[in-house]
């Protein structure tokens, strides 16, 4: 009798064989050609049981049959699934492989183990264009997990089958694994290593990244845009013939080909939607804006609305663009060319002699542009002098949120080389953004006039506890900058019903009896205007930030990021609604987007109400219709620039790969390269670098990897980085802040992904 506390566990025997290994085992030592029958579970049991002589135990004891055959039936289901030494059989039957399929199966995988552990770069790159090497095999593999798409049959450590797993091996982790090795890679994931050395080795390029990486988030289910239109609309469109204006014009619209309009683009642009004509006179002048007529070509309810409806917008990428219509609709049938016929809606804007829009005409109409030009071509040319008068003077008379920056995005051509476009706006852009905002604001007043359902673009202030936030945070800094809370007050109300309004929120449900407050209501605020900030409130809010991004422009560059970051911060993202509640960083009541229909739905809902007021007909769509598409267009406008994001970063990673001059800052080689960095932002656990302290190209360090030795921690307003408290703590050693430039190394680019693998250096 055993002592307690004296017995000991029993020693491990090793790993336990896989249940298919064990199985296929059993089976090896039956008589015969066991390997080519088909087998089912049943036969086998009968076989097996007779084989290992325990027929008896079998038939007389109920338990030991039950348990026998519940271990059969669970190794000949998991054989069936595995398909390592047994393949499946039709009708619920397997065949076991025989000893010599297993070994040629177990040389095939020592290759693969073998290629993965102890291949270099350089014998992927000799054998890499021998289409049956197991180095080219790699070579596709690789591409197709990037792709999502079905990975090569050469690609297994069975052929026949498909097997590309074994006890203890798996062949696509393995080849991961092989990539993350290869390439020296520190990011968690084998997707940016297997991209880099596709590149590495010349086997992909940037445009093969860019469309690779498309395609994969798509099989994701996070890119909603396909890269092409079904054959069927293609077709369609190109069935449609080209433009009679004389025919249209019998039709009833209006002829307007005796204006001299011109289109003024960036140089590269294909499709012109939007053309402007100025006419001065004694009495004023009037400006007239001609935006394609995309609404008669796409209809409601047909396949084309059907297709244009699921993209929602067009999205511009660095190495192409999915556009929301067909190419022959959005680049020749709408784009409004030189010299030919063209289907407009025209909005005339009647300007007296002070500047101010006294007046509003709209026209169905034909128009013929006379030129398409570029901004560089109008820049300078006389003939646009009062263009950019006009522009200068409604310009000078708005209150509205400057965050004005250069533009610069990667451009990828055809043969996959990258160049950089750093574009400040000029007097031209500025002229021509001008003329659209106007004509979007006078679209949204004239069709919100009339009742009409439209899809806004609001954009709301900035919320109270935000503003708190940030004015706490400008306080540590000991900076003098303080922003107001802003205005509740609506169209038409007091003052002292903006009190009731905060007094309402603060008592949650408390009666309030506010009939003793002084009420100046403005009954002839018209339906459309309830729900907007009331212009002196919102002029007051954005007067105050204008003031503090003066005072901040007289910072030390440092505090100035932290200021411009608290600001920027401040301000929410715009939106499409149903109801209007104005667009507070234009500084407008009332606002909708009517100038880009070729890439933008909700300007063709608006181009569709319209034309809707025009005839005389009911509202194309309703509350409910608007209501659900705005949703869409929201939808879609996040999924585009979410993906235009995306894929700049990895252009700028793939530019950083090439090394040369980026930022005034020569990169050489990408990988150990010294920066300045800007630390722009700060949350436990991350540290946040704008590396060039150009706004580009961002990077995070994690605080162990800046400092691995100590214990760090954030400040309450996430301004500096801090020895963490102890018992022993006499006073928190400050190690970081916002605003500061720090020395860092990119150790990694991500160019599938767009991140960078930072490490600051201590000097």
């Amino acid at each position: 009798m055993s002592k307690k506390g004296t017995h000991k566990k029993a020693k491990s025997k090793g790993p336990k064989l896989d249940i298919s290994i064990r199985l296929w085992k059993r089976v090896q030592s039956l008589p015969g050609d066991w390997w080519n029958q088909e087998w089912d579970v049943e036969t086998l049991t009968l076989k097996l049981v007779e084989h290992e002589h325990v027929t008896q135990q079998y038939k007389q004891k109920k338990e030991f049959a039950k348990a026998y055959d519940a271990n059969l039936q669970y190794a000949f289901v998991e054989a069936r699934k595995s398909g390592t030494y047994a393949v499946r059989g039709e009708k619920n039957t397997l065949k076991f492989r025989s000893p010599k399929d297993i070994e040629r199966l177990t040389a095939r995988l020592e290759e693969w183990k073998g290629l993965f552990e102890s291949t270099s770069i350089q014998d992927l790159q000799n054998e890499a264009s021998a289409p049956s090497s197991n180095a080219s095999i790699l070579i596709e593999a690789w591409q197709s997990i990037l792709k999502s798409e079905r990975l090569p049959s050469e690609f297994s450590i069975d052929q026949s089958t498909e097997l590309r797993h074994w006890p203890g091996f798996e062949l696509v982790e393995q080849a991961k694994k092989c990539a993350m090795r290869l390439s020296k890679l520190r990011f968690r994931h084998a997707e940016p290593s297997m991209a880099l050395l596709l590149v590495h080795l010349g086997v992909w390029n940037a445009n093969d990244i860019m469309t690779s990486r498309l395609h994969h988030l798509r099989k994701e289910g996070k890119n909603p845009f396909a890269p092409v239109y079904p054959t069927s609309l293609v077709d369609h469109v190109s069935s449609l013939p080209e433009v009679d204006g004389a025919l249209e014009i019998s039709r009833g619209r209006t002829d307007l080909r005796h204006l001299e309009f011109v289109t003024i683009d960036p140089v590269d642009a294909k499709d012109f939607d939007d053309a402007i004509c100025l006419e001065t006179s004694a009495n004023g002048q009037k400006l007239w804006v001609a935006i394609a007529d995309v609404a008669h070509y796409v209809v409601p309810h047909t396949s084309l609305d059907d297709e244009a409806y699921a993209r929602a917008t067009s999205v511009y990428l660095p190495h192409a663009v999915l556009p929301m219509l067909p190419p022959r609709l959005a680049d020749e049938l709408c784009s409004l060319r030189a010299e030919v016929d063209r289907l407009a809606m025209v909005v005339c804007l009647h300007i007296d002699k002070g500047a101010t829009i006294v007046d509003t005409e709209v026209f169905e109409a034909v128009i013929r542009v006379r030129r398409n030009l570029s901004y560089e071509q109008a820049l300078g040319n006389s003939a646009f002098d009062e263009h950019f008068l006009l522009a200068k003077r409604w310009q000078e008379g708005e209150i509205k949120l400057r965050l004005e920056q250069p533009e610069m995005r990667p451009r990828i051509a055809q043969d996959g080389s990258i160049r950089i476009e750093i574009k400040w706006p000029n007097e031209a852009t500025k002229m021509i953004e001008s003329f659209m905002v106007a004509t979007n604001a006078a679209i949204g007043h004239f069709l919100g006039k009339r009742g009409a359902p439209l899809p806004w673009r609001c954009h709301p202030p900035p919320d109270p506890p935000e503003v708190e936030s940030v004015n706490a945070t400008f306080s540590a800094l000991d900076l003098t900058i303080q922003l107001p809370m802003p205005s509740t007050r609506k169209h038409g109300q007091s003052s002292d019903d903006e009190f009731a309004n905060i007094l309402g929120m603060m008592g949650a449900g408390i009666t309030i009896d506010t009939s003793a407050l002084h009420k100046e209501n403005n009954d002839e605020t018209p339906p459309y205007l309830s729900a907007v900030l009331d212009p002196e409130a919102r002029g007051d809010i954005l007067k105050s930030l204008e003031k503090a991004q003066l005072q901040a422009s007289e910072l030390k560059s440092s505090t100035r990021r932290v200021v411009d970051q608290g600001l920027f911060q401040l301000m929410q993202r715009a939106y499409y609604a149903s109801e209007n509640n104005g667009h507070f960083g234009l500084n407008l009541d009332a606002y909708v987007h009517f100038t880009s229909p070729i890439r933008r739905y909700p300007d063709l809902l608006v181009h569709r109400q319209l034309k809707s007021l025009l005839h005389s007909t009911s509202w194309t769509h309703d509350e409910e219709g608007i209501d659900s598409l705005v949703e869409q267009c929201n939808q879609r406008a996040r999924a585009a620039q979410s993906l235009e994001w995306g894929l700049v970063a990895n252009a700028f990673g793939l530019k950083l790969l090439e090394g040369g001059q980026l930022f005034e800052h020569t990169t050489p080689y990408a990988l150990d390269s010294k920066w300045k960095a800007r630390v722009v932002g700060l949350r436990t656990p991350w540290i946040f670098l704008d590396l060039g302290d150009e706004g580009y190209i961002s990077g995070r360090v994690h605080f162990k990897q800046f400092q691995p030795k100590v214990q760090l921690v954030t400040d309450e307003y996430n301004l500096k980085v801090l020895s963490a408290e102890t018992e022993e703590t006499v006073e928190q050693q400050e190690w970081l802040r916002v605003g500061q430039l720090v020395s860092c190394v990119i150790q990694g680019v991500d160019i599938w992904s767009g991140e960078l693998d930072v490490r600051i250096l201590n000097e």
